[in-house]
């Protein structure tokens, strides 16, 4: 059961749908060991980011291999200065693209976002990446087009309190 002054410590067990048995919890800075295999292709800065967060502003949670401990995925969320408003972030490793493990961490980051009591949160996609795109839809954000080829989603979660109710777009 989550701490009521911390959402986001509660785990979750789950089963993706390509079978994987998956762990998902708030990112410890001890998991900094397992990101050299899950980050091989990602840059210092992404890396140097990941590794330092500002737990005020800041938290993620990764989807960890039950059977052998490796990271599978990550979603961060920061606020923005406004404190309602907060950017997503998500990596998924690419032999597990279409498992639905993007699925199973963006709703846990919904959900912290919603027992947080933010307004909204959005996230820059790449408009070549469809799959990301189409889950967002089916989320319920709303796709805006910025151009050179960003599409920033958003997804308004209600008032301060947020609850489970539906999204407002």
């Amino acid at each position: 059961m989550a701490d009521k002054d911390d959402p986001g410590l509660s785990e979750l067990h789950e089963t993706s749908r390509g079978g994987e048995h998956v762990l998902i919890r708030r990112l410890q800075p001890e998991d900094i060991a397992l990101y050299r295999d899950f980050l091989s292709d990602v840059s210092a800065e992404e890396i140097d980011s990941l590794a330092h967060l500002d737990y005020r502003h800041e938290t993620a949670f990764i989807a960890l291999d039950e059977g052998t401990g490796r990271i599978l995925g990550l979603v961060r969320l920061r606020d923005e200065l406004d404190e309602m408003t907060a950017e997503f972030a998500i990596m998924v490793r690419s032999r597990l693209k279409a498992h639905g493990l993007g699925w199973l961490l963006m709703h846990r980051v919904i959900d912290y976002a919603r027992e947080k009591g933010l307004r909204r949160v959005y996230g820059d996609v790449l408009a070549e990446n469809t799959t990301m795109l189409q889950m967002c839809a089916e989320l319920g954000f709303h796709a805006l087009d910025r151009g050179s080829g960003i599409t920033r989603v958003v997804l308004h979660l209600g008032g301060a309190g947020g609850g489970r109710g539906g999204a407002s777009i």
